[in-house]
This record gives structure tokens, sequence and C-alpha cells, in this order.
């Protein structure tokens, strides 16, 4: 007989896959309902880089690397059993057997040179290359040793190897299921991983809904099915989690909390994660242009004063653009950027500034107290004789997307790896979002983050301190705030713990649910 071709072998898996799981749907597994304010359009985090995707689509994909962020981000086997380093360039996986895809295809080495290969990443023309490239970049060739062994080359010395397929943009997906979808644009309306839940039903601007796979290589999911349901308001969410409507809401902010606290069917989970809330400044709009008026509005902040008043602890002001869970390339003498009003009028009089109108685009509480922060920042603002005209704006798009220039805007600088290659130069390098959509240009910048790329200990640490003495004192980009907290309602039977990003993990090793 002929051996039968791996795409035969898959559909008939996927059938029988497909009879279990109807069976599945009779077990007594709660499904769960999650109330969220955003779920992203475009599932594929190479499509996609945002929190909203993390949040969900890491329940779906995996990395071969797991990041365990209940013991300070210990790197543990994920679809790799073991990892090696052959040298500074080249990185070997021994992947776990008996893997298996949604589609029923088995995972093995072929689908991770396709995960990273030209197809989806690799090269410029790959569709996931723009995305992707800041976290990734460096890579320059995924060899198959055997079905179950591949070494992944790069280009130059890199002190981050393990560290890279250990978070974002990491995530293998299946490349027979990618295949079979045709486009890529059909691709991101339904991935395929390995992940203890897969897709199930996509609605766009309602909601996501995953299930439960049952052939997952790990512990079976806790819940029979996870639906993402998009709620904008957060009074809506907070009403439905008391009803049991929802059983988790995310978004919370401080000042609601008294809603939850006495009600014994809920609690409140979450806190900080590795993620600082920062404002953009586009160095193209004509107000904006000298950096003065940037250091300026820098100055007028009363960082302290917003979190006082809106986090009740539950957030910090960063010392920079920076996190202690760099370690050794934390800058601990570094000096942020105090609040000085009276240095703010100076810089603007020196600016010749006067009292033009600058835009500030921000997005209906996307992020934690959004609405808030803004309009307390233009009252700051005012304060020193800025004037800054606030534009609610309905999507992202919107914002990133203005030819006479986006003025000033809301983001926030995750810290994928813990490392500042992970945060600073991965944003405001010349391969990150800003440089590339021409909000900001900095060769100096530039030439000390290929520093901070070395494997030398202290060329890292000068090339730290000179990146932040530009981010905040000579050539701003933007300004940091606080450290985003993430913040969520949760049904009391639900024993689930919150990780440090943004990734709500909801299978085994997070999520109990009580009987």
């Amino acid at each position: 007989m002929n051996p039968t071709p791996r795409r035969l072998t898959t559909l008939l898996a996927g059938l029988l896959m497909g009879a279990a799981a109807g069976t599945t749907l009779a077990d007594g597994r709660p499904d769960i309902s999650v109330a969220v304010a955003k779920n992203p359009a475009r599932l594929d985090p190479m499509a996609e880089n945002s929190n909203v995707n993390a949040r969900v689509m890491k329940n779906v994909l995996e990395t071969l690397i797991y990041t365990d962020s209940q013991h300070k981000g210990a790197l543990k086997p994920g679809l790799a059993e073991s990892w090696r380093l052959i040298d500074n360039k080249t990185l070997e996986f021994g992947l776990r057997q008996n893997v298996q895809c949604h589609n029923g295809e088995t995972f093995d080495a072929e689908d991770v040179a396709f995960s990273l290969g030209r197809e989806r990443f690799l090269g410029e023309q790959a569709p996931g290359w723009a995305i992707g490239q800041p976290y990734l970049g460096g890579l320059e060739q995924v060899e198959v040793v055997n079905a179950h062994t591949v070494r992944i080359h790069f280009q130059q010395e890199d002190p981050l190897l393990e560290l890279r397929f250990a978070n974002w943009m990491s995530e293998m997906v299946c490349k027979d299921a990618y295949e079979a979808a045709g486009s890529w644009e059909n691709w991101l309306k339904q991935p395929v991983g390995t992940g203890p839940y897969r897709l199930a039903e996509v609605k766009y601007g309602d909601y996501i809904r995953l299930e439960a796979f049952d052939q997952y290589w790990g512990e079976q999911a806790p819940a029979k099915s996870v639906t993402f349901k998009e709620v904008p308001e957060i009074a809506a969410r907070i009403a439905g989690l008391k009803t049991g409507e929802y059983d988790i809401v995310t978004e919370l902010t401080p000042d609601q909390f008294t809603l939850l606290q006495d009600d014994p069917d809920t609690r409140i989970a979450g806190g900080p994660v590795r993620i600082i809330r920062v404002i953009a400044f586009d160095e193209q709009h004509p107000q904006l242009q000298d950096p003065k008026v940037r250091q300026a509005l820098s100055h007028a902040i009363d960082r302290q004063l917003i979190v006082d008043a809106l986090y009740q602890g539950h957030a910090s002001v960063p010392n920079g653009l920076q996190m202690e869970v760099f370690g050794d390339l934390y800058v601990a003498d570094h000096q942020g950027t105090p609040y000085d009003p009276d240095r703010a009028r100076q810089l603007l009089k020196e600016a010749g500034y006067n009292g033009e109108e600058i835009s500030y685009r921000y997005l209906q509480d996307y992020y934690t107290g959004e609405v808030n922060t803004a309009q307390i920042l233009v009252d700051m603002w005012r304060q020193v004789g800025l004037n800054v005209k606030l534009e609610l704006k309905e999507n992202w798009g919107q914002i990133e997307d203005a030819p006479e220039g986006r003025g000033i805007f809301n983001w926030s600088n995750s810290a994928e790896y813990p490392d500042p290659l992970g945060q600073i130069y991965r944003l405001y390098g010349p391969e990150g979002w800003f440089q590339r959509n021409q909000t900001y240009s900095s060769d100096a910048f530039n030439e000390w983050g290929e520093q901070l790329k070395s494997t030398d200990k202290r060329q890292r640490v000068q090339a730290m301190r000179e990146l932040l003495e530009i981010y905040e004192r000579q050539d701003p980009p933007g300004t940091y705030l606080h450290t985003l907290p993430m913040l969520y309602g949760v049904r009391a039977q639900l024993q689930w713990t919150p990780t440090d990003n943004p990734f709500m993990d909801l299978g085994a090793r997070m999520l109990r649910i009580r009987g």
C-alpha cells in the first residue's frame, strides 16, 4: 500500500476530532464569558500587534518555550521539550512529540520552519515581516534537522536568543491549515495552532468564541468554551458580571471597585503588568517639530498625581522608560523627568510657541482609565500655556492614519522580553512602529541602540543610559506616564490568576473552577 499523504491524514484526523468535540460538549465544564472593551480585528499576531490580540490568541497559538509569569518569568518547556545554545547565533530545539494541531495535523519541525519561513514571516515580502521584524528580524534560517529537531540561525550574535522564542511574535502555526486557507486574509480569520483552545466562531465587532481542544498535549482546558464578548461600556460590563451574564470583565479602574467589593459572588483580580503607559509625539506635526515643545509637554505632567487620583496604589511612576525586570540592564541611578511646570513654560518660550492648537487623539478606554487620563493631561498642559485639543476616535486606524499629522496620541510600551531590547529599542528603533511610520527619527538613538545588541554587559549598560537620555531629555518621541494596571472583575467560582502581561491565560495552569 502507498503511505497515506500528510494532507489526507490531517483530514481524517480532523473528522475524528470533530466527532470527539461533539461528545465533549456534553461534559460538565462551564462555558465562560469574558466581557471586553475591544477584540482584535486580525487574529494572527503577525498581522495585529496589540494587547487585545495577545489576550485572546495566546490561548490558541503557543510558543516553543513557555514563560512562567508565576515564577518571575522562568523559561520552561512549551512546544519544545528541550533547547540548547549551539553558539551566540544558533539555538537548537528538541520538539515535544505527539502534539496535535487543531485541524488534526501532527505538529513537527516542518511547522516550525513554516511558521518562521518566507510564506509567513522571513523576508520583506512576507505578510508578517513588518510587524514581526522588531522581534525576530535578525533571524536568518530555520534548519530542519529531523522531524523533532530544528536549529534556528541568526545573522549576528544575539543576547536574547532564548527569550525571543518564549514571547510575543514567536507563536507557532500549523502549515497545512495555513496552506488550506488559500490566502493571508483568509488565514487571519481563523488561525490554527496547538493551544488548549481552538477558534470556533468569530463575529467581528461582537464576539470571538474558543472551544476546548481535547487532543491538547497538556492538561485539558478547564472550560468547555470561552467567549470574548465586546461590551464597550464599563457600566454594562460590571452589571453583567454582577448578574452572572459575564464571568470575567476587563479594564476596571479602582473607582469602580466599590461596586464589587461588597458582593460575595465577585472579586477583583490583576495589577500592574510589564507595560508602561506612554503618550507619543508625532515630530512631523507643525507644533511638535521643535524638541523643546515635546520636552515641555513632558515636564508639565504630574505623573504621581495621575497615579494617586486614578489608580489608588495599583500603578506606579517608573524611573524612565525602563523596568526593574531588566535586571543588570536597569539603570537604577537614572533620574526620570520631573514635574516642573516652570521649566515647561520656559521651554515653550524658547521654542517660540504661541498657543497654536495641538491635537490629542485617544480611544474610549482601550487602556485602563484612558479617558480620565486624557482629560487630566489636557488640563495640566493648559496650565503651562499649551493648547491641546482632545479628539476621541473610534478605532486605531483613525489615530494612526492621519496625513495632516498625528499630534499627540496614546500608546503603551510593553517589555516583551525582560530586557531593553524588548521595549525601548524595539519600539523606537529603526524597525519599530514610530520610525517606520515617520513619527520619529534619530541617528543618535539608532547608533546607541545597535550597541545595545552587544553581548558585552558594560557596553549594553552604557547604551541603555544614552537611550534614556535621548528619549527623555534630548529628542523625545513621547513620554512615559505610569505602569499599566490590568484589573479584572471575576465571578467567585473561578480561581483564575492573571499573568503579568495582557495574555488572559485560561488554560489549566492559571484557571481552576470551583464545583
